[in-house]
């Protein structure tokens, strides 16, 4: 296989995907000539969603595992540096730009402490805005080492300061990245919980998770704790096992036979350990090999670093498996659109229309003004009742995470009291103390990323899928009422010679608004197979679940935790020195559920808060469905009066122009099932 075949993949999904994009933004300016107005600003939105959607490759591991390599191995440049300090501090997005350049984010807000060793570049940015909603900074690419890389310093503690950057964009001129695909390097695991809580966020954006092992260290505790407490349990059921470094086991073994013994040892290891965390291939590799082998265009070299197969597994799996739901979902939903909504429906209408006199028309709106009254007081009482329903389920919401905060909070002292730590304080000093502190908040944090796994399946989202569905699918028969009501007043108006819709409710409500969305999962498909309850519920309790863990974990770390126990401890130490261990612990015990006290007095509020706010964005696009369906009625009517009043020579024209528009959209609708069939098929 040639060093760059994969690339082909991606080039002929880009250009299939391009080709959809044309057709989308074609069938929208068809759909106008019928006045389809919302239809038509919806096609066009999708059009630029799939024109620009790309296929995102997280990059995650823990440090030292040659994460930058790697990505540097994937893209056939040297485009990341490979950091000699820690590891990356913020999201890095490399994707395609025909000029190399650099674009830093800002947070937003910024947080209270900024590390000291920071970019003075940067610093007189954000002052320049007071420090508030600070724009985006072009910096130097070659510089980027100066702002992505946690700012060690001379304290030690800087490492451990949040960030005031969110991420950087870096844009490089490759073929691979030109055909849609973007890099995500992601922060260390192996760091504080702020940043992992960095990787996280991301990860639901991604297409494609590769996690990078160190061969020479393969699968330690931090990594699989992640692998079970971060992915697992938050439905990241496919990410690609890396192996890197593969290169290193028995590199300097003379002998062939014992060489590949003790590497088949290691492949049996890593599969003992990954194989139930994945459903595809584990890969091992030397991004370095494989580097060296497209910078040398040496196909041997780069044949024998393993990379070739994982390449070729993941441009199958981006461009087949997420390709085709990339495409052939928003392929049927303009199929469904052109077919029915347009050729099925608003066509038989408007020709009706056409042909009869403009009086009767008016006379039947009229007629039909009550109606459309009443299905908008219908659609508000939908609204008000989605909006009791959701208020109802914020106590209860609330109510679990307060129980579950308080639950750690009772646990703590048994865990701890119960806890030998190996470190012993032998003679008592500040270094000692900070070890032990540190292994038992290493052994806490365990137990309480277990603990809420246990609680994010078996409470969390039984009981968001419970709320969802009793918010949404108890209320699909007053939707379908809605429904049924603006396809009769369609009917009426013009005169009852097409049929009604037989759409679901639910792929109806999605086809109107384009598609749904929360958070960074999207909807806007399978909520009319499954219905919006489950998809919802699976989303937001991972979104829920995910935020109380990763917030303990950030406000319990040495910087807010260990410090303050140990300045206490030693204070208090010097009162008597007996029992060591039994004050140390407990002092631990009081740091942990002071702050746990503080987190509980307002995180579950704000996680019930972040629960609700999803529930009513999603609440409100099912309702502007339906002011669509209602105003598209409406304006059908009013478009065609305005024709005949203009005379019968206009009339004509407007036949002529329906007649040239029916024939668009069977020429799309032909081009449209020849995609479909592409995509599915080949």
């Amino acid at each position: 296989m040639e060093i760059f075949d994969n690339q082909v993949q991606y080039a002929a999904f880009r250009k299939k995907q391009l080709e959809l994009s044309g057709m989308l933004k074609e069938a929208s300016d068809v759909i106008s000539l019928l006045n389809m107005n919302q239809y038509r600003d919806n096609l066009k939105a999708l059009s630029a969603k799939v024109h620009n959607d790309t296929f995102k490759i997280q990059v995650v591991g823990t440090f030292k595992n040659g994460k930058s390599t790697f990505i540097n191995s994937i893209l056939g440049e040297n485009v990341l540096p490979a950091y000699s300090v820690p590891c990356t501090a913020i999201i890095n997005e490399v994707k395609y730009g025909e000029k190399k350049k650099a674009v830093l984010y800002f947070n937003n807000p910024l947080p209270k402490q900024l590390p000291k060793e920071i970019s003075q570049k940067a610093l007189s940015h954000m002052k320049k805005y007071n420090m508030k909603n600070v724009p985006p900074l072009e910096i130097p690419y070659n510089e980027i080492e100066d702002y992505a890389v946690i700012p060690i310093g001379k304290d030690a503690k800087e490492a451990l300061l949040e960030s005031p950057y969110e991420k950087i964009e870096l844009f490089w001129p490759l073929e691979l990245l030109k055909n849609g695909v973007e890099i995500i390097d992601s922060p260390g695991l192996n760091e504080n919980g702020i940043r992992t809580k960095v990787t996280m966020d991301y990860l639901t954006k991604a297409d494609a998770i590769l996690f990078v092992l160190n061969a020479t260290s393969l699968c330690a505790a931090d990594e699989m704790n992640f692998i079970e407490h971060n992915l697992k349990s938050q439905g990241f059921e496919d990410p690609f096992f890396i192996v890197n470094r593969f290169d290193l086991i028995a590199d300097r073994e003379r002998d062939p036979a014992r060489k590949e013994r003790e590497r088949a040892m290691i492949r049996q290891y890593a599969h003992n350990k990954l194989d139930a965390y994945t459903t595809n291939e584990i890969y091992f590799v030397s991004a370095i090999n494989a580097l060296d082998g497209k910078l040398d265009s040496d196909e041997e070299m780069y044949k024998s670093s393993g990379m070739g197969e994982l390449e070729s597994a993941l441009s199958d799996y981006l461009t087949e498996q997420k390709g085709k739901v990339k495409l052939v979902q928003p392929s049927k939903e303009l199929k469904r659109i052109l077919n029915y909504e347009a050729k099925d429906k608003i066509i038989p209408m408007q020709r009706k229309m056409l042909t009869q006199q403009v009086d009767e028309i008016k006379k039947r709106y009229e007629q039909a003004k009550p109606q459309l009254e009443r299905l908008n007081v219908e659609k508000n009482q939908f609204h008000s009742q989605l909006m009791l329903r959701i208020e109802q389920s914020k106590p209860e919401i609330k109510r679990a995470i307060t129980s579950q905060l308080n639950n750690i909070k009772d646990s703590i002292t048994a865990w701890i009291s119960d806890y030998e730590p190996e470190a012993k304080l032998g003679l008592v000093n500040k270094e000692k103390a900070a070890e032990v502190t540190e292994e038992i908040q290493n052994y806490v944090n365990e137990k309480i990323a277990e603990n809420q796994l246990q609680w994010q399946q078996e409470i969390l989202v039984p009981l968001i899928n419970e709320r969802a569905s009793y918010i949404f699918e108890s209320v699909e028969t007053d939707l379908t009422k809605i429904h049924h009501g603006i396809d009769e007043v369609n009917v009426e108006l013009s005169s009852g010679e097409y049929s009604t819709n037989n759409v679901p409710t639910w792929q109806r409500v999605v086809g109107v608004v384009g598609g749904l969305a929360i958070g960074d999962v999207g909807l806007a498909f399978s909520g009319g197979v499954n219905g919006l309850g489950k998809d919802f519920a699976k989303t937001a309790a991972l979104e829920a679940g995910g935020g109380i863990v990763l917030g303990l974990l950030g406000i319990l770390n040495p910087i807010t935790l260990g410090a303050l126990v140990i300045t206490a401890f030693l204070f208090n130490l010097k009162k008597g020195k007996s029992n060591a261990m039994r004050k140390l612990k407990e002092q631990i015990i009081q740091s942990y559920i002071q702050q746990l006290s503080d987190f509980s007095n307002t995180k579950p509020d704000e996680i019930a808060n972040s629960v609700v706010t999803e529930l009513t964005a999603l609440a409100k696009k099912v309702v502007q469905s339906l002011d669509i369906e209602i105003n598209e009625t409406e304006n059908q009517v009013k478009g065609i009066i305005a024709e005949l009043e203009k005379g019968k020579e206009n009339s004509a024209k407007r036949e002529k122009v329906i007649a040239a528009t029916e024939k668009k959209i069977n020429d799309l609708s032909k081009r449209l099932d020849n995609l479909i069939f592409r995509l599915v098929e080949e």
